[in-house]
């Protein structure tokens, strides 16, 4: 079968899934210290924060599965305040890409790039940490550049964040 990104119901099973593979992945990407990683996680994609979503219109999580199977995620969100001073009419961002291959990034992007589309968004943008050598060459390969973000509200991690985007 091949893969597909679609949209997620916020229900309990997804919920708990995703909670724990975000712990599994950040976990892993922080492995020179896993509290720091479980930390991250448990901030921002705790099953407490994942409900919350589900009253926030702006915000959407995007899936990739193989079949009935999913493998990865990540966050879409079109907030305005979120995507304030970036130089573009309708942005939109992509964050908490949480991933265990290559292929699931790209099925991700390609899928986030088609929403943005019909959507008729002007630029999509993504963040990164900067350890996350898998996510930061993939969105090179996809087209996305670097770029500074004055507005970096992330304080979860003294890990650097990159910021990368593409035009629609």
């Amino acid at each position: 079968m091949s893969k597909v990104a679609k949209f997620v119901v916020i229900i309990n099973d997804n919920v708990v899934w995703m909670e724990e593979k975000a712990l599994k992945f950040y976990s892993a990407l922080f492995a020179s210290s896993k509290e720091i990683g479980e930390k991250y996680a448990q901030e921002n994609l705790s099953s407490h924060k994942l409900f919350k979503i589900q009253n926030d219109f702006s915000v959407e999580m995007l899936m990739a599965y193989d079949g009935e199977n999913p493998l990865s995620f990540m966050k879409l969100n079109s907030s305005r305040l979120s995507n304030q001073n970036l130089d573009a009419n309708k942005p939109m961002g992509t964050d908490h890409i949480v991933y265990f291959n290559t292929e699931d990034i790209i099925v991700l992007f390609k899928r986030a790039e088609e929403v943005a589309l019909q959507r008729k968004y002007d630029l999509i943008w993504a963040k990164a940490f900067q350890i996350d050598t898998v996510l930061i060459e993939t969105l090179k390969s996809l087209g996305y550049e670097e770029f500074n973000y004055k507005n970096d509200t992330t304080r979860d991690t003294d890990q650097k964040q990159l910021y990368f985007k593409k035009s629609i």
